[in-house]
């Protein structure tokens, strides 16, 4: 590879693919980074490919052999962490100059959170806006696949979605949770003409599971449904699940509403369930910005949760898997 020389025009991407190095160094490998960053294995193979092309040497070896840091890779991982810890120390004494709160606040949210009726996000909001009325909110409403890499490359500066795993790339604070059920149509033929259909005609449905990383699906695995649709999304669950030709799980608060019109009914209810934990985080690297700070602060005083007895959140660790 021709050398290059990266620090004469270092952009954001550039620190973007330093991030993805450092997670794939830290974790032994693409693979194991791959659950670290919620990203596939094959764009994370693409973003290192790019940052060795970007810096004209090759950082690690991978491959059947194993994976394992070059010498030149280990150089770069360490004045990566160097570089990276002096632009998060920058940005955070810069932040400090400023008396009162300004500039904008990136927040992703998942999805079908209003009707819960333990969310108290739209109440956090309204307080954040009472103190920082200078401060613009942008709301993302995203998967966990976009999320967590979103706060890592600094898209988002805090995310609030169900815990699926615990990572040492966040801290995390429980807000609230969320019973999910099984779902049919009325008029799938599971429940025409009043039937009650038993455990095993449930498991021969077809099931729509969501298409990423997420309780749903260690779920749907562990109680031996068979995916044959995916979703992105509850609107696009529920929306197949109305085709009258897939079960699915759904929010129960979310499928309230299609259940009172009878469009909708739960099945295998003793069964065919689960919980989410609602958790909010943010990133241990890039340190949370003060904003982020503050509105983590009044969202956990919103939801009386995370509270260290000083105003502070206080960031519970939920153990591997769950």
């Amino acid at each position: 590879m021709k050398p290059r020389a990266l620090l004469n025009n270092l952009a954001e991407a550039d620190l973007r693919l330093l991030r993805v190095f450092i997670a794939i160094a830290e974790s032994g490998g693409l693979a194991a980074a791959e659950l670290r960053l919620n990203i596939s294995r094959s764009v994370i193979s693409r973003h290192l490919k790019a940052l060795e092309s970007r810096l004209g040497v090759r950082l690690c070896e991978r491959g059947r052999a194993g994976f394992a840091l070059t010498e030149e890779g280990a150089t770069v991982l360490a004045a990566a962490r160097r570089l990276l810890a002096q632009i998060d120390a920058f940005r955070t004494e810069i932040g400090e100059l400023h008396e009162g709160l300004r500039g904008e606040l990136n927040l992703a949210v998942f999805d079908k959170f209003v009707t819960n009726p333990g969310c108290r996000l739209p109440q956090a909001i309204a307080a954040f806006d009472a103190v920082a009325p200078s401060v613009r909110i942008n709301l993302h409403v995203a998967h966990s696949g976009e999320i967590e890499p979103g706060l890592l490359d600094g898209r988002f500066q805090l995310g609030i979605q169900p815990m699926h795993r615990a990572s040492d790339s966040f801290d995390a604070v429980w807000l609230f949770g969320e019973p999910m059920q099984l779902y049919c149509a009325t008029s799938h033929p599971l429940v025409a003409g009043g039937h009650a259909p038993d455990d095993a005609d449930i498991r021969a449905s077809r099931l729509v599971g969501l298409g990423y990383h997420s309780p749903n699906m260690e779920t749907f695995w562990r109680l031996g449904l068979q995916p044959t649709a995916r979703a992105f999304d509850q609107e696009a669950t529920v929306a197949l699940i109305l085709s009258g030709g897939y079960v699915g799980f759904l929010p129960a608060h979310y499928a309230q509403r299609f259940v009172a019109d009878g469009a909708l009914c739960c099945i295998g209810a003793s069964v065919f369930h689960y919980h989410c934990d609602w958790h909010a985080f943010v990133p241990r690297n890039p340190a949370p910005s003060r904003l982020a700070r503050r509105f983590l602060e009044i969202l956990c005083a919103c939801h009386d949760a995370g509270n260290a007895g000083d105003g502070s959140p206080h960031f519970a660790r939920p153990p591997e898997g769950s």
